[in-house]
């Protein structure tokens, strides 16, 4: 891709666009057979997308004036994340959750240019470390995850995600070896 991605944190007018973009991506899903963020479809907001962008933990990014994608970055653990990673109240890691591209901008290496984001923006606030859980069967965001640095470092097996018994796996990118 040649055109420039523009990131910034959100705003609270941004909160609308970013629940339609996140319904559109749960849609998309439900196409390709998977029922994971089902339950944005649902009107359901486990993330609490506003109490997120007034923390300054949500992130859209433009190409050409247009929305892009986002993705958000937790400063501190969620439920979800404890049940993963065990309790962490340090200020060595963010965690990654709701990447989102576009349907328009798909396989134009906008997901991993998001991820380099991530990473800039962790390392400029002095993180040590972005972490996140993918569906292990999920075979294209395993494999983005890896290309873009990050490294597997654990499973969850049978985790219930969307009312279903689900395998994870856990990835961690160290900042001191991004480049």
């Amino acid at each position: 891709m040649n055109r420039k991605l523009v990131v910034k944190k959100a705003e609270l007018k941004d909160e609308l666009v970013i629940k339609e973009m996140l319904k559109q991506a749960a849609q998309w899903l439900q196409t390709k057979g998977s029922n994971q963020w089902s339950g944005i479809l649902k009107g359901e907001d486990r993330h609490d997308t506003a109490q997120a962008i007034k923390r300054g933990e949500v992130f859209i990014g433009k190409i050409d004036n247009q929305l892009a994608g986002m993705f958000v970055l937790w400063n501190q653990q969620s439920e979800w994340d404890e049940e993963f990673w065990g309790k962490d109240s340090s200020d060595d890691y963010l965690y990654l959750h709701r990447l989102a591209v576009q349907r328009n901008f798909s396989s134009q290496g906008v997901a991993k240019q998001f991820l380099f984001e991530a990473k800039h923006y962790a390392e400029k606030k002095g993180n040590s470390a972005i972490r996140l859980d993918c569906i292990a069967d999920n075979v294209y965001l395993n494999a983005l995850y890896q290309d873009a640095g990050f490294t597997l470092v654990g499973k969850k097996i049978d985790k219930i995600a969307d009312d279903e018994k689900k395998f994870f796996h856990l990835y961690q990118c160290d900042l001191d070896s991004f480049n």
